[in-house]
């Protein structure tokens, strides 16, 4: 039970539950890694405030009687940033996207007990665009794509995804050869 328990922190690009029979995995997709190295690093930064008071008041504070309540207070904070963190990891490893020869599925991670999946078949893809915005984004190189569907139906959209210019190549990739009956052949790595 423990082991199905931490599987869903392993990445495995070859199966998913809800797989179908002989569906392939083409592209398992997260966000970039910097847009959780800045929360994880505000955090780091915000955990030495009660260090930084400690080291500069600790005379005063132990002069004072105030020790112990700092000591208090300054737990309290850790264990409030401490979660904060795990609460940011979790839902940065949860929030996925799925490319595979058949379908495209959106687990979109909204809280740690709120989680939307979304599901498109490849034959429904209208057009794939993708859009990036700003200096980080253009040097790092990642952004947002787009997936238009048929009419009827919504946009998907993929928020700062690593590579956005080769997954939507992938995703048309991916399409053509569903409409054309052709196994999809995905050259070069991500």
């Amino acid at each position: 039970m423990i082991k199905a328990l931490l599987s869903i922190f392993q990445e495995s690009a070859n199966s998913f539950d809800g797989q179908e029979k002989d569906e392939e995995v083409i592209l398992l997709l997260r966000r970039h890694p910097f847009t959780i190295l800045l929360p994880l690093s505000l955090f780091g930064l915000a955990c030495l405030v009660p260090i930084a008071i400690g080291v500069i008041f600790w005379s005063y504070l132990s002069a004072h009687g105030w020790l112990d309540l700092f000591l208090l207070v300054s737990g309290v904070w850790f264990l409030a940033f401490w979660l904060a963190i795990f609460y940011s990891l979790t839902i940065y490893t949860l929030d996925t996207v799925i490319i595979t020869d058949r379908r495209i599925i959106d687990s979109d991670q909204r809280g740690l007990f709120n989680r939307k999946i979304s599901e498109l078949h490849s034959h429904r893809v209208q057009d794939v665009s993708t859009h990036t915005n700003g200096l980080i984004e253009t040097i790092l190189k990642f952004g947002d794509i787009t997936v238009q569907t048929a009419a009827s139906e919504k946009q998907f959209i993929f928020h700062q995804i690593p590579k956005p210019d080769r997954v939507k190549d992938v995703i048309m990739q991916v399409a053509r050869s569903r409409d054309s009956g052709v196994k999809a052949v995905i050259q070069g790595d991500m």
